[in-house]
């Protein structure tokens, strides 16, 4: 309501600070009123600096179910223009799915003498006893909500004071909180920390719901430009499943039929969002019945007619070009050559174009029959492109996802805005098993037992590192003498002359004798490594059965010779060592007087010879490491000779042998 005879003239902009009152003149209504406004402004510049429209300062619990969205209030004490004002409790349900605001309304109401006969002057006694004075402007707050698609439900101006995502509601800061020291406070944080994670906030994806993508963000408290945001329960979002489609059209393939005529095509970029069009090469055959006049033209019932493959009558094969010609998808009986009678049936086989649809479709591929074996298939098709997202999170606790650039094979990652935290990375797949796949990308806040772990390990490291730096220089300093000794640890063949013959070997860190060895080779591969031997029979068989010439006459040129060659493959290795260690190091080693070690193979044999008449037999894998100090290649000048062995059958008693020529130089062979 509007008072007709209400003056108030306070205006900042002419910078009043106080009325002065001066005798002898009449007070105005309006300076009263004016005074109470400079008065209320000075206030409320000051609870400004320290606190913001809708601060809560006392009570005001809230509690969210996040199942069912029932929401309880308790009364309490919040700042609002300049003062700090009461409000009662409320109870309300607010909607799952959406982001909501849960505040105040304000509104301010003009009571009078009228609304409110109390106004009146309650002076007793006095001329302006029950007579009308000043009006009064009455404040109220109540609780609502405001969320996208809900018509609000309170009457007033409407101040947001709590967040509430999908059911899970977003604490900022515990009540209460000065506005100018939480600023300068964050205002610290973000210059030395920037935005970070302290605790929770991990990010999953749930699953796919009516062309949404539903991911579900852990609970947990994170400071996003030095303000803190706090989920107390997980927090379900939800964003449209909006992949950037790209479009091919005739990408061919070959039809390669398999089991069943049946082919599976996988198309070359997945997944697929939509088929338009599979264009094939059909082959048909059809009787048609020849036009009432020579030389008709004969339709045939598909379009896109590519070929004929055959036109026949009967056990008559009409030729092509000669006696018909494709013309416009029909048989043109034009040429002047042979034709079926006019009104005559015959049959034609031929080949056309035709679009099918696409069977058991999935995201790379499906399944499509009919087509010719190695005709070209051409698919047209839409599919949607990879893609890479962020989810953030703002000073407001508001989640919200930062779509990257697609792109068919190297799609770009975004970059999230100053003013906002991402807390998870997203891979888009677009796959019906597989749509997203999420990673966490938040930077999160490292406690100081964690930094002084660390630290710890640093200095470790530091001091691994220097004590192996002291020992690299010593060794290179002084090698092999300490105080005037020469000390050999026996490791390896590394601190030997090598200007003098060394006759001892290094084996296993002791110091022994050499053995040598000569290999033997066998004459043969049947007496390799066997002693002297005769061939006694066991099993003889004496008897035989009749012969018969079957050519008396020899009317056959001569067999020739057959000559079976055992080819020796020559393989080996020539070692040229300063030193033996290396070759007795593959014969025996021996570490104490009742053991001895012999190298087997790949693996080491142990026999343990004790005082007893009983030996033990031991089977022991051991890796051993050589260091190469030196080393040099060289080729050979000539390869060395090796015997070669063969058979000859074939010659007749008495026959003689003239030449023998092997890789094309002559040999004489020594009979073995």
């Amino acid at each position: 309501m509007t008072l007709q005879t209400y003056y108030n003239r306070y205006s900042p902009s002419k910078n009043y600070d106080r009325t002065m009152f001066l005798s002898g003149r009449g007070l105005q209504s309006a300076e009263l009123n004016e005074i109470q406004e400079n008065s209320l402004q000075k206030l409320r510049s000051v609870g400004d600096a320290l606190f913001g429209d809708g601060d809560v300062i006392e009570g005001a619990a809230i509690v969210v179910d996040p199942d069912t969205g029932e929401t309880t209030i308790e009364p309490g004490k919040i700042y609002l223009r300049g003062t700090v004002r009461t409000v009662g409790d409320a109870s309300f349900t607010v909607p799952t799915n959406a982001s909501v605001r849960i505040g105040v309304y304000y509104k301010e109401i003009t009571v009078t003498e009228l609304e409110d006969p109390g106004l009146r002057d309650p002076a007793v006694g006095t001329r302006n006893y029950q007579e009308p004075g000043a009006a009064r402007l009455q404040v109220t707050l109540t609780w609502g909500f405001e969320a996208e698609g809900i018509t609000p439900d309170g009457d007033g101006e409407f101040y947001p004071v709590y967040n509430v995502e999908n059911g899970v509601l977003i604490i900022q800061a515990p009540p209460p909180q000065s506005d100018a020291i939480t600023a300068g406070l964050a205002r610290y944080d973000r210059d030395s920390n920037g935005s970070y994670v302290v605790s929770g906030l991990k990010v999953r994806f749930l699953e796919n719901d009516n062309s949404e993508q539903i991911f579900v963000i852990a609970e947990g408290k994170a400071h996003v430009n030095g303000f803190e945001i706090e989920l107390s329960y997980g927090l379900r979002v939800r964003f449209p499943e909006d992949p950037d489609i790209a479009t091919i059209e005739s990408e061919p393939h070959t039809f390669q039929p398999g089991d069943g005529g049946v082919m599976r095509l996988n198309t070359n970029n997945s997944p697929i969002h939509v088929i338009n069009r599979v264009d094939i090469t059909a082959e048909r055959s059809v009787t048609i019945t020849h036009g009432a006049f020579t030389g008709a033209t004969d339709p045939l019932p598909d379009e896109s007619v590519l070929e004929i493959v055959e036109v026949t009558q009967g056990a008559t094969t009409f030729d092509i070009n000669a006696d018909y010609r494709l013309t416009a998808g029909d048989v043109n009986w034009s040429p002047a050559g042979n034709e079926p009678a006019p009104g005559s049936s015959y049959d034609v086989t031929y080949r056309y174009r035709e679009q099918l649809d696409p069977v058991n479709l999935d995201d790379t591929g499906f399944e499509i029959s009919g087509a010719v074996e190695g005709t070209l298939i051409l698919v047209d098709y839409q599919w949607k492109m990879p893609r890479f997202d962020l989810i953030t999170i703002d000073q407001e606790g508001t989640v919200r996802r930062v779509k990257g650039l697609a792109h068919p094979w190297r799609p770009s990652v975004p970059r999230s805005p100053d003013d906002q935290l991402d807390i998870a990375f997203i891979e888009q797949l677009w796959l019906t098993d597989e749509p997203a796949k999420t990673t966490s990308s938040a930077i999160h806040a490292i406690p100081m037992s964690d930094i002084e772990a660390m630290r710890e390990s640093i200095h470790d490291l530091y001091s691994l590192v220097a004590q192996e730096r002291l020992r690299n220089d010593a060794n290179s300093q002084e090698p092999s003498a300490k105080l005037g000794i020469f000390v050999d640890p026996f490791f390896d063949d590394d601190m030997r002359d090598q200007g003098e013959p060394q006759t001892a070997s290094i084996v296993d860190g002791e110091l022994s004798l050499p053995i040598a060895a000569e290999i033997a080779e066998a004459a043969r591969e049947v007496d390799a490594f066997t002693l002297d031997f005769d061939l006694e029979p066991i099993l003889t068989q004496e008897l035989r059965t009749g012969d018969m010439k079957v050519n008396p006459y020899q009317a056959f040129s001569p067999v020739p010779a057959k000559v079976r060659l055992k080819l020796a493959i020559d393989r080996w290795t020539d070692i040229e060592t300063t030193w033996s260690s290396p070759i007795t190091r593959r014969f025996s080693r021996f570490t104490s007087p009742l053991t001895r070690t012999t190298i087997v193979g790949g693996g080491v044999r142990t026999t343990v010879q004790s005082r007893t008449t009983r030996n033990v037999l031991l089977s022991v894998q051991q890796s051993e490491s050589s260091e190469v100090l030196s080393s040099s290649t060289r080729n050979l000048e000539f390869m060395r000779e090796v015997p070669q062995q063969f058979e000859i059958e074939g010659f007749e008693p008495g026959e003689e042998l003239q030449t023998m020529l092997f890789d094309g130089v002559e040999v004489t062979p020594i009979e073995v």
